[in-house]
């Protein structure tokens, strides 16, 4: 989840704006429940993170692959006139090259549909759009662990150190995408970078001391 609501994020911050509408596809981040003659049932996370971005959300119909053909659409261009050939070292190195791609490829070319440049029509879009939230929303996924005798809490396979004080203590965790935030009661008492590897142990040098 917490992914998902940092992709949102990352695009309003990207755009300097938030759209008055989103469409989505019936993902369970997005969409809970579908009932034939009845509004679907959202997820009440994203639905707090709309109201608080301030847009309403629009999920597509079942099997109406027609409602989001454009986004589908773009995907496709993206793969095959970027992403075609190019070898990715890391995300670091592809953030520069995509900006570049943008500016002198993507957004000044003539669109096959609207036979308009998209960044004209972007900035004619603009002034209808709304502005980024001051305070951003807290996007992390919360849950409640137990710390180990080995003072370590487990998430995805992988094992975080916090202070050997808390060892065997209740502790509250809060996932985002880049990081793993070790909470007792109010007080953060450890962070570590998050790993997408498996089975890996991670030690703060200073919590076993």
């Amino acid at each position: 989840m917490e992914h998902f609501l940092a992709c949102h994020q990352n695009a309003f911050d990207f755009f300097k704006a938030v759209p008055k509408k989103v469409m989505v596809d019936n993902l369970k981040s997005a969409v809970l429940k579908r009932i034939i003659g009845q509004a679907p049932i959202l997820n009440p996370k994203y639905f707090e993170f709309a109201n608080h971005c301030g847009y309403t959300i629009a999920p597509c119909n079942v099997g109406k692959g027609n409602e989001k053909g454009r986004v589908e659409n773009a995907v496709g261009y993206v793969k095959k006139n970027f992403l075609a050939g190019l070898e990715i070292t890391s995300f670091e190195a592809l953030a520069p090259a995509v900006g570049h791609w943008l500016d002198t490829v993507a957004n000044v070319r003539i669109h096959g549909q609207t036979h308009k440049k998209p960044i004209e029509l972007f900035e004619k879009e603009r002034p209808y759009l709304s502005p980024v939230p001051t305070n951003p929303y807290d996007i992390a996924t919360v849950s409640q662990v137990r710390a180990s005798s080995q003072f370590r809490i487990s998430l995805d396979t992988n094992r975080y150190s916090v202070p050997a004080e808390y060892a065997g203590a209740r502790l509250t965790v809060k996932c985002y995408p880049d990081w793993v935030c070790i909470y007792s009661k109010n007080k953060l008492v450890a962070r570590h970078v998050r790993s997408y590897d498996r089975h890996q142990d991670f030690e703060d040098p200073d919590h076993p001391k």
